[in-house]
């Protein structure tokens, strides 16, 4: 009879455990918006810094996580209607909606200005600086108030290599200026490509960027997320991780 309870035992024991991996494993659906140069739909996505520092921090905490890439307006709607879970980077709006989103930001953006040297302006909070000039910029890349509000004529650049076709003109004259989310990416001494260039910087515009979350989620897969993220970024920020792969 001793036997039989023993086994009992191990049985239910073996139920708890196999229960509680089931538990641990959730699936998790995150939407990506095109971001140079953190999640960048250009190159294998897999590449991208965002997408391996996102992956890292969920696949220990037990998520099984599936990327999709989507445009903004598309993205917005799939967030919406709760058929992925999470979407970014993104900021705390997007089409003018207010987004919930993890109460720590991923990161924050300094965006900026390249132009060919001899035409370089350092300063760009002079907008009146800025009045007549041809900058181009990418579609999906938000705009500071400083530029919207500036007398520039703005030319938004669409489809695939938008940064890369954005410098290129700008390095041929077809724009007086490209707007670029970070520039320090494509501006530094062992990049030759863009040798005739020099970029400044929004200072001021820094723009939080966060991870925006479903209506639909369940409040405990939320502090499981949470708790992940958190842990990230205690252990290793983003902005730490993404400066140390420079």
């Amino acid at each position: 009879m001793s036997v039989i309870n023993t086994m009992i035992k191990i049985f239910c024991l073996l139920i708890l455990v196999l229960s509680s991996l089931v538990a641990k494993t959730q699936p998790l659906n995150i939407g990506l918006i095109d971001y140079p140069p953190h999640i960048d739909f250009d190159d294998d996505i897999e590449q991208s810094p965002l997408y391996q520092y996102i992956n890292n921090m969920l696949a220990p905490a037990g998520f099984t996580v599936t990327f999709m890439k989507l445009p903004r307006e598309r993205a917005l709607l799939e967030l919406t209607k709760g058929n992925i879970d999470l979407l970014l980077p993104t900021t705390t709006t997007i089409d003018n909606k207010t987004m919930k989103v993890l109460p720590s930001p991923l990161f924050h953006s300094v965006p900026g200005l390249c132009f060919k040297k001899e035409n370089f302006i350092p300063i760009l909070s002079a907008t009146h600086r800025l009045a007549n000039l041809t900058i181009g910029a990418p579609v999906n890349s938000p705009l500071v108030p400083a530029l919207t509000d500036s007398s520039a004529k703005i030319v938004l650049i669409k489809g695939r290599n938008a940064i890369n076709r954005g410098l290129e003109m700008t390095q041929r004259a077809r724009f007086d200026a490209f707007y670029h989310p970070s520039p320090h990416k494509v501006y530094h001494r062992n990049n030759p490509l863009y040798k005739e260039l020099a970029c400044s910087y929004f200072h001021g515009y820094a723009t939080p960027i966060h991870i925006a979350v479903s209506n639909a989620l369940p409040i405990s897969t939320f502090n499981l997320i949470n708790t992940a993220f958190d842990k990230a970024l205690l252990d290793k920020s983003y902005e730490y991780y993404f400066a140390s792969r420079e």
